[in-house]
């Protein structure tokens, strides 16, 4: 049985963590879905996926340890992504991170963005996917992919967030956007509907006083509305 975590996933030695982390979920898959065959294949099975576990681990401290020598590991050019971003230079964005060795889950997390502004949102959304696979504890990674979510979904504040012109990092900062209130939103229909209703009242008594005036001048011979 080999030792190296690399030939036990099946992938090359430079593989991304992106790449690790698909290798390991694929073969674990097939593993788990054999570990309760009778005899020995089930028993082989177990132990491949305590060697698989084991593989990941290995190879993903690999990758970290040796990503200074051909890239930058979560870090400073994340800032140079992000100014692009900002300034609409979205194929400055990609070219920045398309000259990245080192593709950790802060990679991921920018490449999303970027896709983001493309309006990519399938695309997007898989590598905020990958994101929050690489590092489950990060919040920004979860709460961006929960957003999307729901922008695909079409639910909460984030459906219309594109259409509205707002940036994915502004509206993953705060969760929402800051021009956006669901109360707020439902007070305005509200109101509207009240002012909707007064000026239905308004027009009703406007008429009744008209009819009213008009009976009281052809009392006294005149004729205020001379259709009736």
């Amino acid at each position: 049985m080999p030792n190296d975590p690399f030939v036990i996933l099946g992938i090359e030695r430079g593989a991304s963590q992106s790449e690790i982390l698909e290798a390991y979920k694929k073969k674990r898959e097939y593993y788990q879905a054999h570990v309760f065959d009778e005899g020995d294949a089930g028993a082989d099975a177990a132990r491949m996926l305590e060697l698989l576990d084991n593989a990941y681990q290995d190879a993903m401290t690999y990758s970290h340890e040796h990503a200074a020598v051909g890239g930058t590991p979560d870090g400073g050019d994340f800032d140079l992504v992000k100014t692009a971003v900002r300034e609409k230079h979205i194929d400055e964005a990609q070219k920045l991170l398309d000259d990245m060795y080192y593709r950790g889950a802060e990679w991921h997390y920018y490449q999303a963005v970027v896709f983001y502004e493309k309006n990519w949102l399938a695309e997007s959304k898989k590598q905020l996917e990958l994101a929050v696979d690489l590092d489950p504890s990060n919040d920004k990674y979860k709460r961006a992919l929960e957003n999307m979510k729901k922008k695909m979904d079409g639910t909460g504040a984030f459906s219309s967030g594109k259409e509205k012109g707002e940036s994915f990092q502004g509206k993953q900062a705060g969760g929402q956007s800051s021009s956006y209130n669901p109360q707020h939103d439902a007070a305005t229909e509200r109101s509207y509907r009240q002012q909707q209703a007064s000026a239905a009242d308004g027009c009703c008594t406007a008429c009744q006083c008209a009819i009213c005036a008009d009976c009281c001048c052809e009392c006294m011979g005149g004729d205020l509305i001379r259709c009736c």
